[in-house]
This record gives structure tokens, sequence and C-alpha cells, in this order.
């Protein structure tokens, strides 16, 4: 099914948007930003995601501190992950019934009291590791409800013609933040103690809840859906795939990479001390180049827009991750791993960014929550089966070996779905 075949008429806020002349040269990489209620919308979550990477970074220090036990700092992130599990699904279809920037409302204002409340607790002194388990498993849940309903909101905040550019830039914020997250988060940790890194997340989502107070929808995005939530409709999802070979593609393909390719970042530290000999430092350096790669990756997209999507890129992506993941494996010497982990994060959010807009853009209307929920319990439910598996082999043969065995067992899934997919077509 091509591109050109499922655009669909022009909703109200892409009729808003229709007057804005092309971009050219480099504005054209930036194009979705013309839109006020995209910059509303960018430069809050910005900041709030870098309160959420410095509360992910605090979280794992003060669960190992309280426990000095890898087992439970494990279970605390199997628990900010299990409510994907759970609740992924529903929450796409919410997004199709309930205006999507109502749930983004309830969403941060639930984990701003959450990480306020860890906060406060955290000034009166230690706490017990079963309220960090409880606290992940709500930021989990907010988490949860808030993806499908930010991610398709923003086709509602600069319509169809910038769409592929705003889930791009999205895409390069998100790994800029997380570059800078990390390295806030071990600074306040440091200096100050870890309630400072909770009460950063708790004051940036004000950020976030002021830009969507500036933020102006169509009356049509809070008309109501007259629609029977049960579980054929929330299902519904699923059976478009069968009639949609393209998205259901994607769909697979980020399976396979979820298992092999993401969970990469759960060897990384384990690769850095054993095979790099390089300490905290050094770790944080390589870090930063393969966030660099990434955000690369997403402004190219964002330059080619709607031409690069295609099921084709998803395989480039794939690759190029792949090869330069098994090269990085073999590395001993630290410049030349971080030059192959700069192509690696390039490779893999080419191809995860591509993979969102091709959703996204090939979504009807009514059904773009569900496909995206789905897109979420995959690719929420891939990673800890991955980081799971990767550990293993890690354990009995490195870490190195388990990077390369990542990669190559994403050659080989991407290359089973291409040919099953040339003969099907045939």
């Amino acid at each position: 099914m091509s591109l050109e075949n499922t655009q669909e008429t022009l909703q109200p806020s892409e009729a808003d948007f229709a007057v804005l002349p092309p971009s050219q040269g480099w504005r054209k990489t930036f194009s979705a930003l013309r839109n006020p209620n995209y910059r509303y919308f960018y430069s809050g979550q910005t900041l709030s995601l870098i309160g959420t990477w410095t509360r992910t970074a605090a979280l794992g220090w003060v669960a190992f501190q309280v426990t000095h036990s890898e087992f439970l700092l494990g279970i605390v992130f199997m628990l900010n992950s299990l409510p994907i599990f759970l609740f992924a699904v529903y929450a796409g279809a919410l997004a199709d019934r309930i205006p999507k920037i109502r749930i983004f409302t309830y969403t941060s204002w639930f984990s701003l009291l959450s990480s306020l409340a860890l906060a406060v607790m955290l000034f009166r002194g230690p706490v017990h590791i079963t309220y960090l388990m409880i606290f992940a498993a709500l930021w989990g849940l907010s988490m949860t409800f808030e993806m499908p309903s930010r991610q398709t909101l923003m086709v509602e905040l600069v319509g169809k013609k910038d769409l592929v550019n705003a889930i791009a830039l999205n895409s390069a914020m998100v790994n800029s933040t997380r570059v800078i997250g990390p390295a806030v988060g071990g600074l306040l940790l440091a200096s100050f103690g870890a309630a400072w890194c909770f009460l950063l997340d708790a004051v940036s989502y004000l950020a976030v809840l002021y830009a969507i107070h500036r933020i102006q929808l169509p009356a049509a995005h809070y008309a109501p859906k007259n629609v029977k939530a049960d579980w054929k409709y929330s299902l519904e999802g699923f059976k478009y795939l069968k009639t949609n070979s393209t998205i259901a593609q994607t769909v697979i393909l980020l399976f396979i990479m979820g298992l092999g390719g993401w969970a990469y970042q759960s060897q990384l530290s384990a690769f850095v001390v054993t095979q790099l000999h390089l300490g905290a430092q050094g770790y944080g350096w390589l870090l930063a180049l393969n966030g660099l790669g990434a955000c690369t990756a997403a402004l190219f997209v964002a330059a080619r827009g709607t031409h690069i999507v295609r099921v084709s890129t998803l395989y480039s992506g794939a690759c190029i991750y792949a090869v330069f993941i098994i090269l990085f494996g073999l590395m001993h010497r630290p410049v030349g791993a971080a030059l192959l982990l700069f192509f690696a994060g390039f490779g893999i959010i080419l191809f995860f960014s591509v993979g969102n807009s091709l959703i996204q853009t090939q979504s009807p209307d009514h059904l773009r929550g569900r496909l995206m929920g789905i897109w979420a319990l995959v690719f929420g439910g891939s990673l800890p089966v991955g980081s799971f598996w990767m550990g293993i082999v890690a354990q009995k043969v490195g870490s190195g070996h388990a990077l390369q065995a990542g990669g190559l067992f994403c050659v080989l899934g991407a290359a089973t779905v291409y040919i099953l997919g040339r003969k099907n077509r045939g």
C-alpha cells in the first residue's frame, strides 16, 4: 500500500496549517516548529524529558544503594515496564476515544505528584525498597497511558504535511535529553543527593502543563466519540494489521529490533569495563557519542521527510545498526569503539524514527491510537526479553560477543521477514 493512497482528507487542525509556505534549505529540517502548537509541545517536552532521564538515573542509584542487590535492581526496572504489558492496548484504545490532550494532562499531573511524593520522602530520610518498586510501577503506568496519546497528538499539532518531520524532531529531542538528563542526574546525586533529582523531575512537568495550557486545538479534538469501549473495540488495531501489510511488517521488524537491537544498551556498561577498560568518564563519553549518532539520524529523517519513510529504509537502518554493533563487539580501543557506536546509534534511530512515521502516516485517523498502543506493547515487551537473553549470553561468553549475537539476530530476523514478504507478494 503506497503512502499516497493512504492520505486522508485534511482534518481541521491540518487545514489550519495548510497556509504555511513550503520550507526550503536548512529550515526544512525544522519545518514542524513553524507551528505554534508544536513549539509549545516541543519546548515543554524537552524540559520534562531532562527531568525524566534524571529521575531514571537516580532511581537506579537509590535502588542499588538501598539493597546492594542486582536482582532487586532488575525487579525495580521490570516493574517500571510491566504496565506496558498489561495496559498498552487499552491505553491506545483510550487515545482514540478521549481527547488526547486531556490524557496527556492527567498523566503529567500523575507523574508530577509521584515524583514530588518520593522527593519529600527522601528529604525525610532513606526509603524502603518497597516504596521504590511502587513508584517505579506508578511511573510505568503513567508512561503507558501517556505514550499513545502523546504520539498521536502530533498529527493534530502539525497536520499530516509536517507529521514525519515532527516525529523525527521528537526523536532527536528524546536522544539529546538522554545524554543531558543522566549527566544532570549524576551532578545532583554527587552534590546534593537523590531527593533533588526527583524534585527536579516534578518541577520539569510544570513546563509540560504550561505548554498544554498554551496549545490551541480545534473544537473537533474535544468532540465526544460515541463508541462502545469493549474488547472488540480495543483489539480492532490487531485486526487492521491483517489488511495493511506495511504496518504489519513494521511491527514485526520492531519486535526483532527490540529483542536483538535496542537491548544493546543493557550491556554497554559491562563492555566498557571488561573490554575497553574504561571508567565512568569513558562510559559517559561513549554514551554521548551514541546519543549524537542517534540525534544525527533523527535530524536526517527530519530533513528528508516523507521521501525516506519507506519499508526499505527500515531494512537499511537495521543493517547499519547490525554491521556496526558487530564490529563494535570486536573493539578493544576506545576511539574506534566510539566511532562505531556513533554509527550504530545512527542506524537504530533511523529504524525507529521511520518505523514510527510509517505507522502514523498509514494509520486511519480513527485507529491511530490503537495502532500506536500496539507499537508501545511490542516495543516495551521486547526490551526486557532482549535484555534478559543478552545478559545470559554475556555471562557465558562476554558482553562483546553478546552484542555481536544481537546484531546477528537483527540481520537474520530482518532477512527472514524480507524473504517471507517477497514470497507473499509473489
